[in-house]
């Protein structure tokens, strides 16, 4: 099987085993590359899976290359003039690439074949909660004791809520609006007006 993949605005077919050289990428040499843009899969004699064509892409497919080297192109000239107006321009220009060796060639579902999966155990989620309640407690430090250990120095005590107040001081309390203030008033059967009633 082998994929038609873009990369970098071309498209380039990718074999097993084979290499390709395309432009720049931002690895490491050696290092493990992913090319998710596939446009076609073609299966060919003795695969599992059929031919498919994206509509753009082959959704689920990709191709797992490995970064072999940096190179440049070939020196290109480019020269540019205007006749009659003594306008001359020369440059050179190389072309910046990749060399990619493609190691495999996956379809919509497949797993990379280095990579195994865990025999599926059923644990229930009423078993699998007690197990990771009883890990939580031993990482995470009481609030208590995260208050007790601030230094002495610092001026400032962190509040239960988050507010920050200076050392000896209560912190201010927030003043209610007027209007929430006798709607409290009547309810509580004050009676609200001067008249008695």
């Amino acid at each position: 099987m082998y994929a038609v993949v873009q990369v970098g605005g071309r498209q380039y077919r990718a074999r097993p085993g084979e290499r390709m050289v395309v432009d720049r990428m931002a690895v490491a040499e050696g290092q493990a590359v992913e090319l998710g843009d596939v446009r076609m899969l073609v299966a060919e004699p003795g695969d599992s899976l059929e031919t498919a064509v994206g509509r753009p892409r082959v959704e689920g497919a990709r191709v797992t290359a490995t970064a072999v080297s940096h190179l440049r192109g070939p020196k290109v000239v480019v020269f540019k003039y205007k006749p009659k107006k003594r306008y001359r321009r020369t440059m050179g220009f190389r072309a910046e690439l990749t060399e990619l060796r493609i190691e495999e060639v996956l379809g919509p579902g497949q797993a990379p074949a280095g990579q195994r999966r865990a025999p599926a155990t059923r644990r229930s989620s009423r078993a699998a909660a007690p197990a990771a309640a009883e890990e939580a407690p031993a990482q995470a430090v009481p609030a208590e004791v995260a208050e007790v250990e601030a230094p002495e120095e610092n001026p400032e005590v962190v509040g239960a809520a988050g507010a920050t107040a200076k050392a000896g001081k209560a912190p201010r309390r927030r003043r209610a609006p007027a209007g929430e203030a006798k709607a409290e008033t009547v309810a509580e059967g004050d009676g609200g007006g001067g008249d008695g009633s």
